[in-house]
């Protein structure tokens, strides 16, 4: 069983992933590089299915900090939507 301790680091970790992951992604629109777009790609993925894996452990074992991971995954979800339909226009896709 994992102890809120536990789990408010490990989300404070998702959550420092996910600014550096965000800072990958501005900086492979701004100036096209494809390295940065490609970490920013497996941060999102990374950070949207560690907090989903985290909030099912955690909805089994009814945990306290359930509403954060998954409040996380959502909000993670839209900037990585808006990330993709940022690369779809940069890549005159549509």
């Amino acid at each position: 069983m994992m102890d809120n301790r536990t789990s408010m680091l490990l989300f404070l970790g998702l959550v420092v992933l996910f600014a550096f992951t965000f800072v990958f992604g501005l900086d492979s629109l701004a100036i096209p590089n494809v390295t940065y777009g490609i970490f920013a790609l497996i941060g999102y993925i990374v950070c949207i299915g560690f907090s989903m894996f985290q909030w099912a452990l955690l909805k089994k074992e009814r945990g306290a900090m359930m509403p954060w991971f998954l409040t996380y995954a959502v909000v993670v979800g839209i900037v990585f939507v808006w990330y993709l339909t940022r690369c779809g226009t940069a890549f005159g896709w549509w």
